[in-house]
């Protein structure tokens, strides 16, 4: 991480060293080492991500809330979206785990899809039937 600060680096690596976190985790202190390397451009596309995803979420949960159809198709969109990620991942390096994590997502999104289209059945069945009722009582 650059900034306008020389120090700030050091300081902020001395500050991570602190947390009991940090202390006996390689990974986490690979981590570490990783985002205080990162230049602000890729901190900032990286921000740009997260923010999308959260507004995403954000607009996905209150549409549920809500009880919006609309939200219920955006949350199969959202799920779906992991899908080309995880076919990348295993094309650049294959292992079981990836592959049975693109298996319960596909699961997933099939599900999803299955729930929206036997909920929108009904609605399509009884209009015929309110349909006809109500040119019965027409006559």
């Amino acid at each position: 991480m650059r900034s306008s600060h020389p120090d700030a680096n050091a300081h902020f690596g001395a500050w991570l060293s602190t947390l009991p976190i940090a202390t006996g985790h390689e990974f986490i202190s690979r981590g570490i080492h990783w985002l205080l390397g990162l230049s602000s451009r890729t901190i900032g596309l990286f921000g740009g991500v997260v923010l999308g995803y959260a507004t995403l979420y954000g607009v996905e949960g209150f549409g549920l809330w809500r009880h919006f159809r609309w939200a219920e198709y955006l949350t199969v969109i959202s799920t779906s979206l992991f899908i080309p990620v995880e076919i990348w991942e295993m094309i650049m390096r294959f292992t079981p785990m990836k592959l049975l994590t693109l298996a319960i997502n596909v699961a997933i999104v099939a599900y999803l899809v299955y729930l929206l289209r036997a909920e929108r059945a009904p609605e399509h069945e009884q209009a015929p039937v309110a349909a006809r009722s109500a040119s019965t009582t027409r006559t």
